[in-house]
């Protein structure tokens, strides 16, 4: 099979970066549609990228993003002092597919990563091989093992395992063991450090073990209106005063009450709390690589890989929906001397873009199927170049079912376009929303709306065009280790 070429190039202004040129990574073209190619004269932006990606952290919980709790003091002084995007949507809510797609720039249905413990392809170009073919060492500190299995391209992984008695360990465990070998492995100046937190994914956890004591769980202060601000941020029931809010916890029987009707705020303030303390571990990621004085610029990226329900939509949790509150994540871009922002950025972006964006800061460019690739540079948008920014439609997509009887994980896909979303649920019926008008998606507009709508025909092309161009393998034929499937057993991926 060839791959037409598309080159995605855009003009390396404003940064003067010292470093040489960087070597395009060697790849068969015919083997996965991408490929990265050399661009004479370019030079990497950056010494050093550090992508963090905060697991299950949805946007409008970061306190940058208009949260009325101070969740994220860290991130949002990064922010404040960096390139914040205020409408960057995952692929999937799905941990590996989601960070799948940021490593390749590609859609799950593409990449083939559908379900937490695939294997990525071994001809995969992601970005830790982009990366080490240009020069740079690469690293990944990850919380959970699964990860481990798209990491393959990276020279050094490390999974901070499970305590005894314990889902997990946390963000500061992560942050010891990327500060470890920042400090005792690393060789040189130059390098890609992927760092996963989980801690936000652990709510239900830190519920439960607070279950019959009376003291707080949630440390920070809390607004006086917040129960109204937090009812109208999730599309629920607005609180009655004088009396307590009584909301049900959508999920499994709960004979103990610990998420009872009366729970919801309580889960509320364990989600935040565990936000909480991701951030505070990343600010000492942040403060200790700053002291180690390296010369030349890093780039830090922020992200999440999805979001959680918390009651949205009649929901808890994530996997089985592609809501907004699913799909919309942070993404904050800031360098280190100050040379990207400070900008807010409200033009709509994806995880998709974040291979482009960062080939891009290595002085390489790309050649790839713009049928299958719509992944841009954000450069341009982070250093406030006046660039057309031309219309788009995202595509996201929810993890399959295995059983076809399951109709609540029946194939759900989505596109948008900024404006209006079409949902579909297959066998149907689609569902389409105003975002503009309704952005909590509490109104569908019907089914013959969707159906009329342009973006329901386009979504019928793409459906098309990546099912013809799938990956021949799937995680149904691949076999994965035991160790693996008992911790997605353990984090209640797998039965």
């Amino acid at each position: 099979m060839r791959w037409p070429p598309l080159l995605l190039l855009a003009a390396l202004v404003g940064c003067g970066a010292e470093p040489g040129p960087a070597q395009a990574p060697e790849t068969e073209t015919s083997a996965w549609p991408v490929a990265v190619v050399p661009r004479p004269g370019a030079a990497p932006l950056f010494e050093r990228v550090v992508l963090v990606t905060v697991d299950t952290l949805r946007a409008d919980h970061l306190s940058c993003y208009g949260y009325p709790r101070a969740t994220t003091p860290f991130l949002d002084g990064l922010a404040a002092r960096g390139v914040r995007f205020t409408r960057a949507l995952a692929a999937v809510s799905h941990t590996a597919p989601s960070h799948a797609t940021m490593l390749t720039g590609l859609v799950p249905a593409l990449h083939g990563v559908l379900e937490n413990g695939t294997l990525l392809p071994e001809q995969a170009l992601d970005l830790a091989r982009v990366f080490g073919q240009a020069g740079f060492e690469t690293a990944a500190t990850l919380n959970v093992a699964f990860l481990a299995r798209i990491a393959g391209s990276f020279g050094h992984v490390e999974v901070r395992p499970a305590a005894r008695g314990a889902r997990n360990q946390t963000a500061e465990d992560v942050v010891d063991a990327a500060l470890a070998w920042l400090r005792e492995r690393r060789k040189g100046t130059r390098f890609f450090l992927w760092v996963h937190v989980y801690d936000p994914h652990e709510w239900q956890q830190r519920v439960e073990a607070h279950h019959g004591r009376d003291e707080p769980i949630w440390s920070g202060a809390t607004p006086a209106d917040f129960v109204a601000r937090f009812a109208e941020l999730h599309g629920l029931p607005a609180p009655v005063p004088g009396q307590p809010y009584l909301v049900p916890m959508p999920g499994k029987p709960d004979p103990r009450g610990v998420f009872g009707p009366d729970k919801l705020l309580r889960c509320v303030d364990a989600y935040d709390q565990l936000v909480l303390e991701a951030d505070r571990a990343l600010a000492r990621l942040h403060a200790e690589l700053a002291a180690l004085e390296l010369p030349g610029r890093t780039l830090w990226v922020v992200t999440s890989d999805h979001g959680e329900g918390l009651a949205d939509h009649g929901y808890t949790g994530h996997t089985g929906r592609i809501f907004q509150e699913q799909l919309h994540v942070p993404l904050i871009l800031a360098t280190s001397d100050g040379a990207l922002g400070p900008r807010v950025v409200d033009e709509l972006v994806a995880h998709a873009d974040l291979f482009p964006t960062l080939v891009e800061g290595l002085g390489l460019a790309l050649a790839a199927d713009e049928r299958l690739f719509d992944g841009r540079s954000l450069l341009p948008l982070a250093r406030g170049e006046d660039v057309p920014w031309p219309p788009r439609r995202v595509f996201a997509q929810r993890r399959p079912s295995t059983d076809p009887k399951e109709r609540d994980r029946a194939a759900m896909y989505a596109l948008q376009d900024g404006r209006r979303k079409l949902l579909r649920v297959e066998p149907g019926p689609d569902a389409l929303f105003d975002l503009g008008a309704d952005p909590r998606e509490l109104v569908d507009l019907g089914e013959e709306a969707a159906h009329a709508s342009e973006l329901h025909r386009a979504l019928d092309a793409l459906l098309g065009t990546y099912g013809a161009h799938a990956p021949a393998s799937g995680a149904a034929e691949q076999e994965v280790p035991e160790a693996i499937l008992e911790e997605l057993r353990n984090l209640g991926y797998a039965r």
